[in-house]
């Protein structure tokens, strides 16, 4: 993975910010998501309206805690923090279809008369030149007193003050959540959750996790039937367990080696002791294959195979693998 230098980004953004013509080539767009599908609505600015998100959005570059975090590659398992994930946008079709909708003007929509500020909880900001810059940030956008500060907003000028009490006040939050980076690299700054959603992530996960319990030969030969049943409900809105099955499974070495002996998994039912026991103490293990009887049981059966416990080679510290558990 190549990362993405973050302060090369930057002050190529200040130096566009400095070109006269600069608002040419910003737009603005309200996101509004409705059951996994994304409506794009763009919005018109001034000048000086556009000069003031460049300024925003380059002060939060310019934090320490936006600049300096450690980047990582994005893991749909491990929840990170105090760390920027970051995204190969060519990984997933699904985070590419949502780019090329960004990109297609086609698919813009431009009133917004239906919508109320309730519905739309997202912005992006696109800056992009050809040859140039081709930046994209997304953020919370918020009505102003869902915020619930005690003030009335107004205008101040020429000795006069106009202040409103309206619902269609609102506000563009200066955090970047997600910054897209030549629709090739997305950061991801402490906002999985607004990536999975903007993107389709969760949607993504299930329907590969379901895939792999109707047709992996080895989940048939590990698992009772009726035990993948109810992983198939499960992982339908539950993102880490479809993960987790995703992450165990795609390491088709390992996995294998795991059905073949997985009748060592006896060897920890009989321990009570043992530190793994109590993480598939709801599973039962008869015939050579794994079974549970309620769905509660689910995140046990799939303990039961990540073969997580690990001992070092020469330490032969026991630990847990991260990622897997």
């Amino acid at each position: 993975m190549i990362q993405i230098n973050i302060n090369d980004e930057k002050n190529r953004l200040i130096s566009f910010s400095q070109q006269p013509d600069f608002d040419e080539y910003v737009k603005i767009f309200l996101i509004k998501i409705k059951k996994n599908e994304i409506f794009l609505y763009k919005q018109d600015a001034d000048k000086k309206t556009k000069e003031n998100i460049l300024k925003a959005i380059i002060e939060s570059m310019n934090k320490s805690t936006f600049s300096n975090r450690e980047i990582k590659p994005y893991d749909p398992v491990i929840t990170y923090k105090n760390v920027h994930e970051q995204v190969e946008v060519s990984e997933y079709e699904n985070v590419q279809s949502v780019i090329s909708q960004f990109n297609d003007e086609q698919q813009h929509l431009l009133s917004t008369s239906c919508e109320t500020e309730k519905d739309l909880h997202n912005y992006l900001i696109e800056i992009k030149k050809s040859g140039v810059i081709n930046l994209k940030f997304i953020g919370s956008f918020v009505n102003a007193f869902q915020l619930k500060k005690k003030m009335l907003f107004g205008n101040f000028t020429d000795s006069k003050i106009k202040l409103r009490e309206r619902n269609n006040l609102f506000g563009l939050n200066k955090k970047i959540d997600l910054m897209i980076v030549n629709d090739e690299k997305i950061l991801i700054n402490q906002a999985e959750s607004k990536f999975d959603s903007i993107f389709g992530m969760n949607k993504k996960f299930a329907e590969q996790a379901t895939e792999i319990l109707n047709t992996d030969a080895n989940i048939k030969t590990i698992f009772e039937q009726a035990s993948i049943n109810f992983l198939k409900t499960k992982v339908i809105n539950g993102k880490r367990l479809a993960t987790r099955l995703i992450k165990i499974v795609s390491d088709t070495n390992r996995f294998t080696e795991t059905v073949k002996h997985i009748d060592k998994i006896q060897t920890i039912k009989d321990d009570p002791n043992h530190k793994f026991y109590k993480e598939i103490e709801g599973v039962t293990f008869s015939n050579g294959k794994l079974s549970i009887t309620d769905e509660k049981n689910c995140v046990q059966l799939i303990n039961a195979i990540s073969d997580a416990l690990v001992t070092a080679y020469i330490s032969e510290v026991e630990t847990v693998e991260e990622g897997r558990m």
